[in-house]
């Protein structure tokens, strides 16, 4: 019989082999994945091969354009710059002459404003003068019917009585 008796490093020698033989199948696994991965990777590079050769061909020019586009950007905003600047005591004054216009434009529209008032109050007065004269006239009219009548009515008894 064996009596073999197990000593507490040979215990931890023994985990230690567990531990490397469990690190190395999880390692396999892991390169077995990324071999997937890279298949995978290769036929989808393999299957677009024209696509990125016609992308890698077409960076310079599009690098060039893009270098162009900015250069032009450049002088256009240069060129921005300079007719704002040239540009902008034009506005300024402008910007004045409108507020004097505007200014202007109050004041005459509160002349407007007043003598439209005062155009329509003196309306007012004549409308109601001409109203009152007419009402004048029309008692006056028929104070003048009633007094011819009475004046008709006068000579009549005078003739009544003289010639009776």
């Amino acid at each position: 019989m064996m009596n073999q008796a197990f000593t507490v490093g040979d215990l931890l020698s023994f985990l230690l082999y567990i531990v490397a033989i469990a690190a190395l199948v999880a390692l396999f696994l892991v390169l077995l994945n990324v071999f997937k991965i890279l298949k995978n990777v290769n036929e989808i590079i393999e299957r677009n091969q024209g696509e990125l050769d016609h992308t890698i061909k077409t960076v310079p020019t599009i690098m060039d354009n893009a270098k162009d586009i900015s250069t032009n950007v450049n002088l256009i905003s240069n060129d921005a710059t300079k007719l704002v600047q040239g540009v902008k005591p034009e506005v300024e004054r402008l910007m004045g002459t409108v507020g004097s216009v505007s200014d202007t434009v109050n004041g005459l529209t509160r002349q407007v404003d007043d003598a439209s008032y005062r155009v329509s109050n003196t309306v007012a007065n004549i409308s109601d003068v001409i109203s009152d004269t007419a009402k004048t006239i029309s008692l006056s009219s028929n104070n003048a019917i009633d007094y011819f009548y009475i004046f008709k009515e006068l000579t009549k008894t005078l003739r009544e009585v003289f010639f009776k």
